[in-house]
């Protein structure tokens, strides 16, 4: 896995990561020393860490990397994400991710799509729509993970799945994504071809940690984008969700994870239709997605904030 750093220069005063630091260190009534050795017992990232450097993280002449911000807010259960959704530079960052004044630019891989305004919803098996659009996903995915032998109206386990919809113009659907909360043994062994998804499905246990991806997808990259938020945001907001998997088919989408330097925990080949498909699947722990930049900002978004960023694009203007 590899983190990205997240530095400031000693023009940047009061970060929201050294405004925490300081105050999480003063009330639990520990010296910049103690707090130091507290971190090199936690954890080999802070093996050779010293008190000046806690000093300077405090006074924001610099700040750790996000993979340190992550192990030293998850030591006082807290996250990373409500830091971060008060730092108002961080949140343009976010917004640009979800709309753009240059999205009626981008090159829409669906045949009708073109950069329309579109809204997106999170649906379960309640919604009328659930079954119809669960059927338009694994019959369209070619994720061979999604076979499920039997109608789909009669798996108990559905209760457990998601689908984030992104629709445009008359109901089109222009991006979506399918997710289920389980377990991660659950996960593992259908990662090592030892449980399938039918069995998943209809024996998904209670206490549930884990956030499964099987699909995500969209129109164009910020379509794209704003469904992974409505998923990603609802992992971070879930404390008992402790780790996230994509396990996906999809090339566009294998890039960008690529492109946001995640790395395949897994990779393994299924036939479907007569034809080798290869599943690629990311594993990451909460630390570690909190401590990739670009899912961070997707997990800061919160539902209001994406339908805000989305309306200010509508209007061409982020500010």
């Amino acid at each position: 896995m590899t983190f990205t750093n997240y530095s400031y220069s000693k023009g940047k005063q009061n970060h929201v990561f050294s405004t925490f630091l300081k105050t999480i260190r003063q009330n639990n009534e520990l010296s910049q020393e103690q707090l130091c050795l507290h971190l090199r017992q936690h954890s080999s990232l802070f093996y050779n860490l010293d008190s000046i450097t806690v000093s300077r993280w405090e006074r924001g002449v610099n700040i750790p990397s996000l993979a340190k911000q992550a192990e030293i807010v998850e030591l006082y259960d807290k996250e990373l994400t409500n830091i971060y959704g008060n730092d108002q530079q961080f949140l343009e960052e976010c917004g640009q991710l979800v709309a753009s004044k240059d999205s009626h630019k981008q090159k829409s891989n669906h045949p009708y799509y073109k950069n329309d305004d579109y809204t997106i919803e999170t649906i379960d098996v309640d919604d009328d729509c659930f079954y119809l659009t669960l059927k338009m996903i694994l019959r369209y995915e070619g994720n061979p993970s999604l076979d499920l032998t039997l109608p789909i109206e009669d798996f108990v386990g559905l209760s457990d799945a998601k689908i984030s919809i992104a629709s445009a113009y008359n109901g089109q659907i222009i991006g979506h994504s399918l997710y289920i909360e389980t377990t991660a043994q659950q996960v593992l062994e259908l990662l090592n071809i030892n449980r399938n998804l039918d069995q998943i499905i209809n024996n998904n246990a209670a206490n549930h940690d884990t956030m499964l991806v099987l699909s995500s997808a969209g129109a164009t990259k910020q379509v794209e984008n704003s469904v992974m938020s409505t998923y990603i945001n609802k992992f971070s907001q879930k404390i008992d969700l402790r780790y996230l998997c994509f396990s996906v088919c999809d090339e566009n989408f294998i890039k960008k994870l690529n492109t946001a330097k995640l790395e395949p925990f897994k990779v393994r080949s299924m036939n479907r239709n007569g034809k080798s498909v290869d599943i690629h699947s990311f594993l990451l722990s909460r630390s570690e997605l909190m401590a990739n930049r670009f899912l961070l900002q997707l997990a800061v978004i919160t539902p209001k904030q994406l339908m805000n960023f989305l309306a200010s694009d509508e209007k061409g203007d982020n500010s």
